[in-house]
């Protein structure tokens, strides 16, 4: 014995909202995801001096692979020294201010991975 009309009706119609909620659920996830990049720029904007030290990457004032020779360099004299001083090393080679710590860490993580393949170096 097949469904009465209306149930099937219904289920149809149940089937339709399902697919619409599906439908706005993935609109309110885009509109958050645009309304944070908004908010993000807004504060990028509102105090550029107390976001600029986030955004620094040392990549930009270095070749590829000068970290790395630098690096060697300095170790290959037989000095131990700790990762941080090794990235200031390499930018006082690059004539870059040491007292920038946000440019001094970036330059810190770039020291570490310049040695890999050594386990990385001493903290």
């Amino acid at each position: 014995m097949s469904e009465p009309l209306i149930v099937q009706t219904l289920k149809q119609k149940r089937a339709e909202i399902l697919a619409q909620i599906k439908a706005y659920e993935a609109q309110i996830a885009h509109a958050k995801h645009d309304l944070a990049h908004v908010n993000t720029t807004i504060e990028l904007f509102a105090a550029p001096e107390r976001q600029r030290a986030r955004y620094i990457v040392s990549h930009g004032f270095f070749k590829k692979g000068e970290i790395a020779e630098v690096c060697v360099q300095h170790l290959g004299d037989g000095a131990e020294m700790t990762t941080r001083e090794l990235a200031e090393r390499v930018m006082v080679e690059r004539d870059l201010e040491i007292t920038d710590a946000a440019l001094r860490n970036s330059v810190v993580f770039k020291a570490v991975q310049a040695a890999p393949e050594n386990g990385g170096l001493p903290a």
